[in-house]
Protein backbone atom coordinates (compact mmCIF):
# COMPACT_ATOMS: atom_id res chain seq x y z
CA UNK A 1 0.00 0.00 0.00
CA UNK A 2 2.81 2.46 1.04
CA UNK A 3 4.88 1.73 -2.26
CA UNK A 4 1.71 2.19 -4.77
CA UNK A 5 1.34 5.33 -6.55
CA UNK A 6 -2.30 5.22 -6.74
CA UNK A 7 -3.84 6.58 -3.54
CA UNK A 8 -5.02 4.01 -1.26
CA UNK A 9 -5.44 4.03 2.24
CA UNK A 10 -5.42 0.80 5.43
CA UNK A 11 -8.35 0.76 7.69
CA UNK A 12 -7.17 -1.49 10.48
CA UNK A 13 -8.97 -3.32 13.68
CA UNK A 14 -12.14 -1.88 15.37
CA UNK A 15 -10.70 1.55 16.36
CA UNK A 16 -10.23 1.87 12.23
CA UNK A 17 -7.28 2.82 12.70
CA UNK A 18 -6.39 5.05 9.37
CA UNK A 19 -2.69 4.73 7.58
CA UNK A 20 -2.71 5.82 3.94
CA UNK A 21 0.09 6.85 1.41
CA UNK A 22 1.11 9.53 -0.08
CA UNK A 23 -1.15 9.59 -3.28
CA UNK A 24 -3.72 9.71 -0.71
CA UNK A 25 -2.80 12.86 0.68
CA UNK A 26 -4.05 14.86 -2.04
CA UNK A 27 -7.64 12.81 -1.81
CA UNK A 28 -7.28 14.35 2.20
CA UNK A 29 -6.24 17.87 1.05
CA UNK A 30 -5.35 20.42 3.99
CA UNK A 31 -7.16 17.68 6.88
CA UNK A 32 -4.60 17.89 10.05
CA UNK A 33 -3.12 15.06 11.36
CA UNK A 34 -4.99 12.35 9.77
CA UNK A 35 -2.27 9.46 9.83
CA UNK A 36 -2.97 6.89 12.81
CA UNK A 37 -6.78 8.76 13.13
CA UNK A 38 -9.32 6.56 12.85
CA UNK A 39 -11.35 6.37 9.54
CA UNK A 40 -14.57 7.98 10.65
CA UNK A 41 -12.97 10.78 12.68
CA UNK A 42 -11.30 11.29 8.97
CA UNK A 43 -14.13 11.70 7.11
CA UNK A 44 -17.03 12.82 9.98
CA UNK A 45 -18.47 14.88 7.35
CA UNK A 46 -19.27 11.94 5.01
CA UNK A 47 -19.56 9.12 7.27
CA UNK A 48 -23.21 8.46 6.88
CA UNK A 49 -22.45 7.94 3.55
CA UNK A 50 -19.91 6.09 3.72
CA UNK A 51 -19.75 4.56 6.82
CA UNK A 52 -22.65 1.45 5.75
CA UNK A 53 -19.77 1.16 2.71
CA UNK A 54 -17.26 -0.09 5.60
CA UNK A 55 -20.00 -1.89 7.87
CA UNK A 56 -19.97 -4.33 4.43
CA UNK A 57 -16.16 -4.56 4.07
CA UNK A 58 -15.64 -5.29 7.85
CA UNK A 59 -18.51 -7.95 6.96
CA UNK A 60 -16.16 -9.63 4.53
CA UNK A 61 -17.98 -7.84 0.95
CA UNK A 62 -16.12 -6.14 -0.99
CA UNK A 63 -17.60 -3.23 -2.52
CA UNK A 64 -17.10 -0.97 -5.83
CA UNK A 65 -18.42 2.32 -6.84
CA UNK A 66 -18.01 4.78 -9.28
CA UNK A 67 -18.68 8.14 -9.85
CA UNK A 68 -20.06 8.69 -6.17
CA UNK A 69 -20.88 11.73 -4.25
CA UNK A 70 -19.63 13.07 -1.49
CA UNK A 71 -19.93 16.44 0.57
CA UNK A 72 -16.71 16.88 2.08
CA UNK A 73 -14.73 19.51 4.07
CA UNK A 74 -11.02 19.28 3.84
CA UNK A 75 -10.24 22.52 2.58
CA UNK A 76 -11.80 24.62 4.66
CA UNK A 77 -15.23 24.83 3.53
CA UNK A 78 -17.69 22.47 2.25
CA UNK A 79 -17.59 21.28 -1.18
CA UNK A 80 -19.05 18.48 -3.24
CA UNK A 81 -16.89 16.31 -4.75
CA UNK A 82 -16.85 12.49 -6.64
CA UNK A 83 -15.11 9.48 -5.85
CA UNK A 84 -14.24 6.12 -7.66
CA UNK A 85 -13.56 3.38 -4.65
CA UNK A 86 -13.01 0.51 -3.42
CA UNK A 87 -13.63 -1.02 -0.32
CA UNK A 88 -12.22 -4.63 0.27
CA UNK A 89 -12.08 -6.61 3.35
CA UNK A 90 -8.19 -7.73 4.22
CA UNK A 91 -8.33 -11.27 6.01
CA UNK A 92 -5.81 -12.36 9.07
CA UNK A 93 -4.43 -15.86 9.45
CA UNK A 94 -7.61 -17.68 10.78
CA UNK A 95 -9.50 -15.84 8.25
CA UNK A 96 -11.43 -13.31 10.29
CA UNK A 97 -11.52 -9.65 8.89
CA UNK A 98 -8.72 -7.48 10.41
CA UNK A 99 -9.91 -4.19 8.48
CA UNK A 100 -10.01 -2.88 4.86
CA UNK A 101 -8.33 -1.18 2.28
CA UNK A 102 -9.18 1.50 0.48
CA UNK A 103 -8.63 2.18 -3.20
CA UNK A 104 -9.92 5.72 -4.49
CA UNK A 105 -9.31 7.94 -7.37
CA UNK A 106 -11.14 11.57 -7.60
CA UNK A 107 -13.42 12.04 -10.37
CA UNK A 108 -14.98 15.49 -9.39
CA UNK A 109 -13.49 17.05 -12.60
CA UNK A 110 -14.71 14.36 -15.10
CA UNK A 111 -18.56 14.17 -13.82
CA UNK A 112 -18.35 17.74 -13.44
CA UNK A 113 -17.43 17.89 -16.67
CA UNK A 114 -19.77 15.52 -17.77
CA UNK A 115 -23.03 17.41 -16.53
CA UNK A 116 -21.58 20.69 -18.00
CA UNK A 117 -21.42 18.71 -21.56
CA UNK A 118 -24.97 17.14 -20.75
CA UNK A 119 -25.98 20.91 -20.35
CA UNK A 120 -24.75 22.13 -23.59
CA UNK A 121 -25.72 19.28 -25.69
CA UNK A 122 -29.33 19.76 -24.52
CA UNK A 123 -29.12 23.76 -25.31
CA UNK A 124 -27.37 22.93 -29.29
CA UNK A 125 -30.34 20.65 -29.21
CA UNK A 126 -33.24 22.98 -28.78
CA UNK A 127 -31.34 26.13 -30.58
CA UNK A 128 -30.80 22.95 -33.92
CA UNK A 129 -34.87 22.73 -33.68
CA UNK A 130 -35.36 25.90 -33.11
CA UNK A 131 -33.46 26.91 -36.29
CA UNK A 132 -35.86 23.79 -37.98
CA UNK A 133 -38.73 25.54 -37.45
CA UNK A 134 -37.67 28.46 -38.51
CA UNK A 135 -36.27 27.41 -41.95
CA UNK A 136 -39.90 25.57 -42.29
CA UNK A 137 -41.85 29.23 -41.24
CA UNK A 138 -39.31 30.99 -44.05
CA UNK A 139 -40.32 27.64 -46.30
CA UNK A 140 -44.23 28.16 -46.25
CA UNK A 141 -43.73 32.15 -46.37
CA UNK A 142 -41.89 31.81 -49.41
CA UNK A 143 -42.94 28.61 -51.41
CA UNK A 144 -46.42 29.33 -50.48
CA UNK A 145 -47.22 30.94 -53.79
CA UNK A 146 -44.81 29.12 -56.17
CA UNK A 147 -45.20 25.51 -55.35
CA UNK A 148 -47.78 23.14 -54.87
CA UNK A 149 -49.62 22.22 -51.54
CA UNK A 150 -47.97 18.67 -51.82
CA UNK A 151 -44.27 20.00 -52.27
CA UNK A 152 -44.86 22.10 -50.03
CA UNK A 153 -46.03 19.53 -47.47
CA UNK A 154 -43.40 17.39 -48.59
CA UNK A 155 -40.43 19.47 -48.09
CA UNK A 156 -41.84 20.09 -44.30
CA UNK A 157 -42.01 16.88 -43.44
CA UNK A 158 -38.75 16.11 -45.35
CA UNK A 159 -37.35 18.51 -42.36
CA UNK A 160 -39.62 17.50 -39.72
CA UNK A 161 -37.65 13.89 -40.19
CA UNK A 162 -34.23 15.37 -39.91
CA UNK A 163 -35.23 17.11 -37.15
CA UNK A 164 -36.38 13.67 -35.33
CA UNK A 165 -32.92 12.67 -36.29
CA UNK A 166 -31.92 15.07 -34.14
CA UNK A 167 -33.72 14.54 -31.49
CA UNK A 168 -32.53 10.85 -31.12
CA UNK A 169 -29.33 11.39 -31.32
CA UNK A 170 -30.05 14.39 -28.06
CA UNK A 171 -31.50 11.25 -26.24
CA UNK A 172 -28.08 9.40 -26.54
CA UNK A 173 -25.05 9.88 -24.07
CA UNK A 174 -22.60 10.86 -27.18
CA UNK A 175 -23.07 11.67 -31.16
CA UNK A 176 -24.81 8.12 -31.56
CA UNK A 177 -28.43 6.87 -31.61
CA UNK A 178 -30.42 3.18 -31.56
CA UNK A 179 -31.82 2.65 -35.51
CA UNK A 180 -34.92 1.29 -33.16
CA UNK A 181 -35.09 4.47 -31.87
CA UNK A 182 -34.54 6.50 -35.11
CA UNK A 183 -36.88 4.25 -37.19
CA UNK A 184 -39.83 4.61 -34.37
CA UNK A 185 -39.34 8.20 -33.84
CA UNK A 186 -40.38 8.43 -37.99
CA UNK A 187 -43.27 6.45 -37.50
CA UNK A 188 -45.08 7.50 -34.84
CA UNK A 189 -45.35 11.41 -35.70
CA UNK A 190 -46.80 9.76 -39.14
CA UNK A 191 -49.87 8.43 -36.94
CA UNK A 192 -48.88 4.46 -38.93
CA UNK A 193 -46.87 2.36 -35.26
CA UNK A 194 -49.34 0.03 -34.84
CA UNK A 195 -49.10 -0.83 -38.68
CA UNK A 196 -45.39 -1.06 -38.64
CA UNK A 197 -43.91 -4.69 -37.70
CA UNK A 198 -40.57 -3.76 -36.26
CA UNK A 199 -37.70 -6.69 -35.04
CA UNK A 200 -33.69 -6.12 -34.93
CA UNK A 201 -30.99 -6.28 -32.21
CA UNK A 202 -29.90 -3.22 -30.33
CA UNK A 203 -27.56 -1.60 -32.72
CA UNK A 204 -26.16 2.05 -32.49
CA UNK A 205 -25.25 4.26 -35.22
CA UNK A 206 -23.55 7.62 -35.33
CA UNK A 207 -24.65 10.80 -36.69
CA UNK A 208 -24.44 10.86 -40.55
CA UNK A 209 -26.07 7.07 -40.68
CA UNK A 210 -28.98 8.78 -38.10
CA UNK A 211 -29.61 11.56 -40.40
CA UNK A 212 -29.48 9.44 -43.80
CA UNK A 213 -31.70 6.47 -42.03
CA UNK A 214 -34.02 8.95 -40.81
CA UNK A 215 -34.96 10.47 -44.22
CA UNK A 216 -34.72 7.27 -45.82
CA UNK A 217 -37.63 5.80 -43.66
CA UNK A 218 -39.17 8.99 -43.97
CA UNK A 219 -39.59 8.80 -48.14
CA UNK A 220 -40.38 4.49 -47.44
CA UNK A 221 -42.82 5.20 -44.97
CA UNK A 222 -45.07 8.25 -46.74
CA UNK A 223 -44.69 6.21 -50.03
CA UNK A 224 -46.46 3.59 -48.51
CA UNK A 225 -49.15 5.86 -46.83
CA UNK A 226 -49.64 7.03 -50.52
CA UNK A 227 -49.17 4.13 -53.19
CA UNK A 228 -48.27 1.18 -50.76
CA UNK A 229 -49.68 -0.83 -48.28
CA UNK A 230 -50.57 2.14 -45.62
CA UNK A 231 -52.38 3.65 -48.03
CA UNK A 232 -55.82 1.18 -47.62
CA UNK A 233 -57.17 -0.11 -44.22
CA UNK A 234 -55.78 -3.82 -44.27
CA UNK A 235 -52.03 -3.58 -45.28
CA UNK A 236 -49.17 -3.71 -43.23
CA UNK A 237 -45.21 -3.28 -43.42
CA UNK A 238 -42.41 -5.25 -41.89
CA UNK A 239 -38.60 -3.35 -41.02
CA UNK A 240 -36.46 -6.01 -40.18
CA UNK A 241 -32.41 -4.84 -39.27
CA UNK A 242 -29.37 -7.39 -38.66
CA UNK A 243 -25.86 -7.81 -38.57
CA UNK A 244 -24.52 -9.83 -41.44
CA UNK A 245 -21.00 -10.38 -42.88
CA UNK A 246 -21.07 -9.25 -46.92
CA UNK A 247 -17.59 -11.23 -47.73
CA UNK A 248 -15.15 -10.13 -44.58
CA UNK A 249 -16.72 -7.18 -43.46
CA UNK A 250 -19.95 -6.58 -41.12
CA UNK A 251 -22.40 -5.51 -42.59
CA UNK A 252 -25.52 -3.76 -41.27
CA UNK A 253 -28.69 -5.10 -43.45
CA UNK A 254 -31.79 -3.26 -43.13
CA UNK A 255 -35.52 -4.68 -45.22
CA UNK A 256 -38.42 -3.26 -45.72
CA UNK A 257 -41.37 -5.04 -46.86
CA UNK A 258 -44.83 -4.10 -47.76
CA UNK A 259 -47.69 -6.47 -47.97
CA UNK A 260 -51.71 -6.04 -48.22
CA UNK A 261 -51.59 -2.95 -50.15
CA UNK A 262 -52.64 -1.97 -54.00
CA UNK A 263 -51.26 -4.08 -56.55
CA UNK A 264 -47.50 -2.41 -56.82
CA UNK A 265 -45.81 -1.19 -60.45
CA UNK A 266 -42.40 0.66 -60.90
CA UNK A 267 -43.14 4.38 -60.85
CA UNK A 268 -43.08 6.17 -64.83
CA UNK A 269 -40.09 8.64 -63.12
CA UNK A 270 -37.81 8.75 -60.94
CA UNK A 271 -38.88 11.74 -58.61
CA UNK A 272 -36.90 13.18 -55.12
CA UNK A 273 -38.37 10.85 -52.79
CA UNK A 274 -37.26 7.82 -55.40
CA UNK A 275 -33.32 9.30 -55.55
CA UNK A 276 -33.69 9.44 -51.68
CA UNK A 277 -34.02 5.87 -51.37
CA UNK A 278 -31.80 4.98 -53.38
CA UNK A 279 -29.32 6.74 -51.22
CA UNK A 280 -29.30 4.52 -48.37
CA UNK A 281 -28.35 4.46 -45.10
CA UNK A 282 -25.22 6.52 -45.57
CA UNK A 283 -26.23 8.56 -48.87
CA UNK A 284 -23.73 6.00 -50.77
CA UNK A 285 -25.98 3.78 -52.34
CA UNK A 286 -26.45 -0.13 -51.65
CA UNK A 287 -30.27 0.01 -51.86
CA UNK A 288 -32.28 -3.31 -53.95
CA UNK A 289 -35.79 -2.04 -54.44
CA UNK A 290 -38.06 -4.73 -55.81
CA UNK A 291 -41.54 -3.61 -57.38
CA UNK A 292 -43.22 -6.88 -56.53
CA UNK A 293 -47.42 -6.76 -56.77
CA UNK A 294 -47.92 -8.60 -54.04
CA UNK A 295 -46.07 -5.55 -52.09
CA UNK A 296 -42.82 -3.25 -52.38
CA UNK A 297 -39.71 -4.44 -50.67
CA UNK A 298 -36.04 -2.93 -50.34
CA UNK A 299 -33.37 -4.37 -48.62
CA UNK A 300 -30.14 -1.41 -47.46
CA UNK A 301 -27.17 -2.28 -46.76
CA UNK A 302 -23.90 -0.51 -45.13
CA UNK A 303 -20.64 -1.43 -43.57
CA UNK A 304 -21.15 -1.37 -40.08
CA UNK A 305 -18.01 0.22 -38.82
CA UNK A 306 -19.16 3.03 -41.46
CA UNK A 307 -22.43 3.75 -40.37
CA UNK A 308 -21.20 3.46 -36.51
CA UNK A 309 -18.45 6.33 -36.77
CA UNK A 310 -19.41 9.53 -34.95
CA UNK A 311 -17.38 11.13 -37.08
CA UNK A 312 -14.71 12.43 -34.88
CA UNK A 313 -10.88 12.47 -35.80
CA UNK A 314 -8.48 10.41 -33.18
CA UNK A 315 -4.47 11.31 -32.54
CA UNK A 316 -2.40 8.49 -33.33
CA UNK A 317 0.17 10.05 -30.27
Amino acid sequence: MLASRFPKSLVWGPELTTLFNDAFRVILGNKPDCMGKPFNKVWPEAWSDIGPIVDKAYAGEATFVEDFPLVINRSGFVEQCYFTFCYSPILEGDGRVGGMINTVMEVTGKVEAEKSAAILNAELAHRIKNTFSVVQAIATQTFKTAVANDDLRNFANRLHALASAHDVLRMGRNSSGMIEQIIHGILSPLGVRERVATTGQPIRIGPKGALSTSLLMHELTTNAMKYGALSNAAGKVSINWFVDYRGDDKTLVVTWQEAGGPPVSAPNKEGFGSKLIELGLLGSGNVVTVYDPAGFRAEMTAPLDQIQDDGRLYSSG
